[in-house]
């Protein structure tokens, strides 16, 4: 073996170990025991074992069929995980229900027909390859779309070394898609490519994400309060029939304070209630009964002379740009576009 192969050998090892030690931590490790990253843990291990795969399959010629088709089926569990992953990243309440294991099916047909050997070796160069890869790439684009939709329609916080994240490991695993891809091309790269690009993203991606926190479970927020439960459902209660009743909302300088004064609390506690029960902030509350209003008036023939920053300052907005963003981000949509479809 030249020192050239014995350099690559060891890059891709070490990059495959590398990420196999990261997932097992992201699994057992309690400090780093969430949802997400066992997710991420099991897709880092799987990703490993297809990595080996290619590893051997460049430095060995007498690679058995079946080991190396049982490797390309397991990049159709690839998608259906990494998309997972994306959610729980995201939605602190995700959880993984028997519905979603519908996303594995073309994974269990690929591995109960391999492992009968019933699927031939010109199968997969005529049609299965391309369409396992196909099949990855399309859960890497709708996962994308999925996340930034979710981002721009929801109130959750997110930092901006969270975006980052997000953003880094997609396009990480685009770059590794692509460099085995290219490789069905005619052999654009070569296939040891595909080991040598996963090393070159997990290295930096694993640091990048240690050094910035972001696979550290969240502190949860309220956690020393003494507001417990019931008394924030209570509070919540107390809350909605106010402004039904006092149609504070009209008034567009309504601060936290104000409202947490009438109901004799804390605007601590309000605060709390508020994202406790609800997933978002004050204002944010605020905006979300004042768009109910305008869709009230939207809706009806009878407000049909009002103008869009006339029904946007009867709801208590303080100004037109606000009511649009506000709406737009709730119901994605303008309000003209919402009053349009009315009529249609």
């Amino acid at each position: 073996m030249s020192v050239e192969h014995i350099i690559i050998l060891a890059i891709c090892s070490f990059g495959v170990l590398h990420g196999l030690s990261l997932g097992i931590s992201l699994l057992v490790a309690p400090q780093l025991n969430t949802l997400s990253n066992r997710i991420l843990g099991v897709l880092l291990i799987v990703f490993g074992i297809r990595i080996s795969k290619s590893i051997f399959l460049s430095f060995t010629s007498d690679l058995d069929m079946l080991f190396i088709t049982l490797g390309l089926t397991l990049i159709l569990s690839f998608g259906p995980i990494f998309y997972f992953y994306t959610r729980s990243f995201l939605q602190e309440n995700f959880r993984i229900n028997k519905g979603d294991a519908l996303h594995f099916i073309p994974f269990s047909i690929f591995f109960v027909l391999n492992s009968l050997s019933l699927l031939s070796k010109d199968f997969y160069l005529n049609f299965g390859i391309y369409f396992i890869y196909l099949h990855f790439l399309s859960y890497i684009i709708y996962s994308f779309i999925w996340q930034r939709r979710y981002r721009a329609g929801s109130s959750i916080s997110i930092s901006r070394a969270q975006k980052n994240w997000l953003n880094y490991i997609h396009l990480g695993v685009v770059f590794i898609w692509f460099s085995y891809f290219m490789f069905l091309l005619d052999e654009v790269v070569p296939y040891i490519m595909g080991p040598i690009t996963y090393s070159l993203v997990v290295y930096p991606l694993s640091i990048w994400a240690f050094v910035h926190k972001v696979l550290m479970p969240k502190v949860k927020k309220y956690q020393n309060s003494r507001l417990n439960k019931d008394q924030s459902v209570q509070l919540i209660s107390e809350l909605e029939k106010m402004m039904k009743d006092e149609k504070l909302i009209l008034n567009p300088e309504l601060k936290l304070q104000e409202v947490a004064s009438h109901l004799k609390v804390s605007a601590h506690a309000l605060s709390q209630a508020v994202n406790e029960n609800f997933e978002q902030n004050f204002q944010h509350y605020l905006n979300s009964y004042r768009i109910k209003s305008a869709q009230q008036m939207l809706n009806s023939s009878e407000y049909d002379h009002l103008t869009i920053s006339s029904i946007a300052y009867d709801s208590g907005f303080n100004s037109l740009s606000a009511f649009n963003a506000a709406f737009k981000k709730n119901l994605q949509k303008t309000p003209s576009q919402y009053r349009k479809e009315r009529d249609e």
